[in-house]
This record gives C-alpha cells, sequence and structure tokens, in this order.
C-alpha cells in the first residue's frame, strides 16, 4: 500500500477533484506464499487478476513493481513509467556480516544458508558464494525480516527499493550489504514503478505529469533485452541501463541456475532529448543479440527444461 498511496498523493497533487478509491487485489503471488514463484505460474502471478479486473472496469488504475510485469503488453492495456527510481541494487541483509573481497561473497560460516526465491538472486549468489546452501524465502518483507531474526537463515537477499519504500534500512544498518550492479546485476524494471491502465486517452493525459521518460527510456531498454531473448521474469536473465554522459549504456547478463555459465554483454548508443524509445528498444534488442550469439538461448532452454522436471 505504501507504493498506492504515493501514486495517489501525485495524482491529487495534479488533479486535486479526482475522486479517487483503492481496491486491494490478491493475486496468486500474494497467496500463495509457501511455494516458490515458478511452482505457482512464474509471470504474470502478481498481475493476472489485476489485469483481468482492469478489463472488466472494476477498477480504472493498478500500481505495479516494473520488474514484476510480464514485457508482454497485453491487448487493450498500457503501462506508464513513474519515476523517480529507488535504488536499482540487491541487499544483503545477515545476522553475521558478509564481506565483498576479490570478487567473492564471504560470511562467518563455511557454508551459509541465504534465502531467497529469485532465480537470478539465486544463481549470481551462487557465483559469488558457491559454498552457499540457497534456501527457499517467500513472503513480504516485514515476513522475510522475521524469519532471518528467527534464525532460519544467515542472510535473505531483498530488493534495496523495498527497503527504502519501508524506511526499513536505516534501523538495519549494521546488517546490510549494498551489493553493487556489477556484482549482481538486477532484474529489468528494478525499482521502478509501472501504472497499467486500459489504454484510453483519457487515462493516458491523467498520466502524463506522473510520467518520466527517463525511467521509461532506461527500463525499456532493460525490458526488451529480456524481451528478444523469450525469457521471463523469473529466470536468471538481469540487465541494468544507465543514461550517462549522453549515451545509454546496457548491460545484459544471462547465467544457469548454478551460476557456472555465464554470459555477460554491454553495448550503448548515443542518448540526447530528442531520443525516442523505440531506440531503448533498439539497444535492448542489439544487446539480446549479443547474448545470444554467445550461446543465451542454450542457456534459458536448459533453465526452463529443468525448471520443469
Amino acid at each position: 500500500m505504501i507504493q498506492t498511496n504515493w501514486i495517489i498523493e501525485r495524482l491529487r497533487h495534479h488533479w486535486p477533484t479526482l475522486e479517487i478509491r483503492v481496491q486491494q487485489i490478491h493475486t496468486t503471488g500474494d497467496k500463495v506464499t509457501h511455494l516458490p514463484l515458478t511452482r505457482i505460474g512464474g509471470d504474470g502471478v502478481f498481475v493476472t487478476e489485476i489485469e483481468r479486473a482492469l478489463r472488466a472496469g472494476e477498477i480504472d488504475l493498478a500500481v505495479h513493481s516494473l520488474k514484476d510485469l510480464p514485457t508482454a503488453q497485453p491487448e487493450g492495456l498500457r503501462v506508464v513509467v513513474t519515476g523517480p527510481r529507488e535504488d536499482v541494487r540487491d541487499v544483503l541483509i545477515s545476522r553475521e556480516p558478509f564481506a565483498l573481497k576479490d570478487g567473492r561473497l564471504q560470511g562467518g560460516k563455511e557454508r551459509p544458508r541465504i534465502g531467497t526465491c529469485s532465480l537470478r538472486r539465486t544463481a549470481q549468489i551462487l557465483h559469488l558464494c558457491p559454498e552457499a546452501e540457497i534456501v527457499p524465502l517467500r513472503g513480504n518483507v516485514d515476513t522475510r525480516l522475521r524469519k532471518l531474526e528467527a534464525g532460519a537463515y544467515d542472510a535473505i537477499l531483498l530488493a534495496s527499493a523495498g527497503l527504502h519504500r519501508l524506511q526499513a534500512h536505516q534501523a538495519l544498518a549494521e546488517k546490510l550489504l549494498y551489493l553493487p550492479v556489477e556484482t549482481l546485476v538486477p532484474a529489468p524494471g528494478q525499482g521502478a514503478l509501472g501504472l497499467e491502465i486500459r489504454d484510453e486517452p483519457a487515462w493516458c493525459d491523467i498520466l502524463r505529469p506522473l510520467q518520466d521518460m527517463t525511467v521509461q527510456a532506461t527500463t525499456t531498454a532493460e525490458r526488451m533485452f529480456m524481451r528478444h531473448l523469450g525469457a521471463g521474469c523469473y529466470l536468471p536473465v538481469a540487465a541494468h541501463a544507465l543514461l550517462q554522459n549522453e549515451q545509454m549504456t546496457l548491460s545484459g547478463l544471462v547465467t544457469s541456475l548454478d551460476g557456472r555459465k555465464r554470459i555477460t554483454v554491454q553495448a550503448a548508443l548515443p542518448w540526447t532529448t530528442q531520443s525516442t524509445i523505440e531506440r531503448a528498444e533498439q539497444l535492448g534488442i542489439q544487446v539480446a543479440e549479443l547474448a545470444l550469439k554467445q550461446g543465451a538461448g542454450e542457456i534459458i532452454a536448459e533453465v526452463q527444461m529443468e525448471r520443469e522436471r
């Protein structure tokens, strides 16, 4: 609800007379917390019921974490990306100190138990710490923190954005290890909010003041990388785009589940205030093609086969 309330405040700032009513929809991903996301449907587990309500006219606007949205946009719906974008990094929260040294993650135990249900995080952590035992972890941020404190894990992995939105990072400062994007590449769209609406002119006009074209551009490049690979939100595929010095740079990663096979790719395009979203899509496709030439398709196929066993 924190994200939703923040969007409501911004809508009321721009449209004081707009009548707003909040309707909570509990998705499959919200309700089934005892199984990994890949076991209950993968892509769309946090959005299917919401998009059904949008199409039916039961709601007019949905607030999503952009990283949870499938890259294929359903017909008749549209996503507007708003900013500013939160910290895109992943963060390790531990009961005892961990450290990054010489490209490796080191903790107090010989075989630390690290909690996550993300295949992307799992694969990259196993690359950084091959001796780690990855233990499934579901639930909201508060639930995950309680499980850590109860001793079920030595450390857990979360998106930094979730901690920051809850303002929980300050109290946990001594237990946090922020992982640089070069070390653990984030999910496409991580840290950004997507506002999903029916593709109608009236709603497009209402959301125009909230749209952040810089965040829309960078997340478009990241999500197009994943889409062109034919990968979904819950595969070990990662991407991070950066706008700096009049160019957009996109870094991409495809990895096997155990983190042993890794394909890292990067490309850049000149970028000005006149550049279009289509140019960001072009960069995403370009970087995906680089990955495919190095065997990314085979790794993704192997991962999908392992998931189906």
